[in-house]
């Protein structure tokens, strides 16, 4: 694109280059919408700048998935954080003062693409879970992948309503398959590229139970609006 177009968008500098490709495997969980149980698979993870997951990088291609019409580029997800109990980890709150610094203080220096993932990031829709003590192995944050290409896919009816709980008792759409990834727990490297960690076996039990009962809290400046 010409230099002379970017002052027409806001942009004062021409947005850098892409990060080189980054491609992992890690272990996800897939709900299927056929009803059969929820499974453990591996996930190659690529690089993807289209939707509304590219603060993450690289992220898990299911194109094979969702391989109809445009249900690739119809994309979400939201996260979930797990945790022992009510009070949200420091290491959280720790990186949302971290990133509010970087807004804050180098407004400045920040290039589109740096801004556009924090707004990413932060406008997800957001769970905290509280997991029992035995499931401890779970906790960490995960988010959830799902195409809502409504014309190209059915519906999934299997996914727990805990996770597609959105806020006064509406609930998410998904379509066709669901899947989970797990975040490491420092979450992203130096060059800003998501880190995952595989899904202990034992999150197909959280996902079948559920986590405690009456000790869920969801936020989402975006839904709060609505």
């Amino acid at each position: 694109m010409p230099a002379s177009i970017w002052p027409f968008l806001g942009w004062r500098d021409e947005p850098s280059q892409s990060p080189p490709p980054v491609t992992v495997t890690v272990t996800g969980v897939r709900i299927p919408a056929d009803g059969t149980p929820a499974h453990l698979l591996p996930l190659n993870t690529i690089s993807d700048s289209t939707g509304t997951d590219s603060f993450l990088i690289h992220v898990p291609d299911l194109r094979v998935h969702w391989n109809v019409g445009n249900s690739w580029d119809f994309r979400d997800l939201h996260r979930l954080d797990f945790q022992l109990d009510s009070y949200i980890e420091r290491s959280h709150h720790l990186r949302l003062k971290h990133d509010l610094q970087q807004v804050l203080l180098s407004t400045r220096r920040l290039k589109p693409e740096q801004l556009l993932h924090l707004r990413q990031r932060h406008l997800l829709h957001q769970q905290f879970h509280i997991l029992q003590q035995q499931q401890s192995s779970c906790a960490g944050a995960y988010y959830v992948f799902f195409s809502f290409a409504v014309d190209d896919l059915p519906e999934n009816l299997s996914v727990p309503a805990w996770i597609s709980h959105i806020s006064n008792g509406d609930q998410r759409h998904y379509r066709r398959d669901v899947f989970l990834v797990k975040m490491a727990p420092c979450e992203y490297g130096e060059d800003g590229c998501a880190i995952y960690e595989d899904i202990d076996p034992l999150f197909l039990d959280v996902l079948a139970e559920g986590p405690l009962p009456g000790a869920s809290i969801s936020k989402s400046p975006f839904y709060n609006t609505m």
